[in-house]
């Protein structure tokens, strides 16, 4: 089952839903069973089934709340 570790950067000129929000949207993705988030580290770590399909799916979830993302790990 592959991982990600996804950092992101949280806009200042926005108002978007904190972190572990975000994290909770992720969770909900059927493909998805685990989602840590640190908010001090602002990154969160993605336990899910699948491949480049269901990584980039996470990463649009994640855009669309608002956040940018500069780093993704696997």
């Amino acid at each position: 089952m592959p991982d990600v570790v996804v950092w992101v950067t949280k806009p200042s000129d926005k108002d978007v839903l904190g972190l572990e929000a975000v994290g909770q949207e992720v969770r909900s993705l059927n493909h998805v069973s685990e989602v840590s988030t640190s908010v001090t580290e602002s990154a969160m770590h993605v336990l899910f089934e699948g491949g480049k399909a269901e990584q980039e799916e996470i990463e649009q979830v994640i855009r669309e709340a608002g956040y940018e993302i500069f780093k993704v790990s696997r």
